[in-house]
């Protein structure tokens, strides 16, 4: 029986494989290398990267499946977000939002999610962050300041460590995010944040803020600039800018 998560899932889990490659010498002629193998997609057979020997496939089902096995034995309610996931045959990024882990600022609901990530051609390993989902208008946070993260490197073992368990510990952490978005909203949106965010984010980021009217506070500034991240940047570049953003804001 297809579940509705696994046709939620299907474009993720696309088999993979490892194969050898052959190099030129300088005569022209190819022969096969030991230091180099090939990750390629078993269902269409495209080449997705050249990787070094020492490179450990890690297949995103390998990556998902473990995540939606534990989750599966959690009473709390979850479900498969697209609204910042993405798969691209090189890298992808996957959504769970917890609809009731949630929070108010003031403003909106804001749910608790955890964002997993892969890739084939090493732009990044295998990488577990909690982050959040504002409710009424999708805007995307990661809390990398704040709360612990999982990264793996393809070049070791993979271990996806206990999800209820650090979902719990995360969801603890929920009154020190908000202590920490009062600081935000009681500081005023200067002109040393603002050149913080250029510096750090990029002088399109600031053009957009600059457009808008005047940020009262550094949460307002916050939730300008993540609301241009989630509806202005491609997909597969929310990620990067979103962990940035949190730097900056030390949450």
């Amino acid at each position: 029986m297809i579940t509705e998560v696994d046709r939620k899932l299907w474009k993720y889990l696309f088999p993979v494989t490892e194969t050898k490659v052959q190099v030129k010498d300088t005569g022209g002629l190819y022969f096969p290398t030991d230091k180099y193998k090939a990750i390629i997609r078993e269902d269409n057979n495209e080449l997705i990267a050249i990787q070094k020997k020492s490179y450990k496939l890690v297949s995103n089902a390998e990556v998902i499946k473990p995540v939606l096995d534990q989750l599966s034995d959690i009473t709390t309610d979850w479900y498969i977000d697209p609204s910042h996931s993405f798969v691209e045959n090189n890298r992808m990024r996957l959504q769970v939002t917890f609809s009731d882990l949630t929070f108010h600022d003031g403003r909106s609901e804001i749910a608790l999610s955890l964002f997993l990530h892969n890739s084939y051609d090493g732009s990044e390993g295998v990488r577990m962050f909690w982050g959040a989902i504002r409710f009424i208008c999708s805007n995307g946070m990661v809390f990398g300041h704040i709360l612990s993260k999982f990264y793996g490197r393809h070049t070791s073992g993979l271990d996806i460590g206990n999800i209820k368990e650090s979902l719990e510990k995360t969801y603890e952490q929920i009154p020190v995010i908000k202590h920490r978005i009062d600081i935000l909203q009681n500081l005023k949106a200067d002109k040393t944040i603002k050149r913080k965010v250029e510096d750090n984010l990029g002088k399109n980021v600031m053009k957009y803020v600059d457009e808008q009217p005047n940020p009262v506070s550094q949460w307002h500034l916050y939730n300008m600039v993540s609301f241009y991240i989630s509806h202005n940047l491609e997909q597969r570049l929310r990620s990067g800018y979103q962990y940035k953003l949190s730097k900056v804001f030390e949450l």
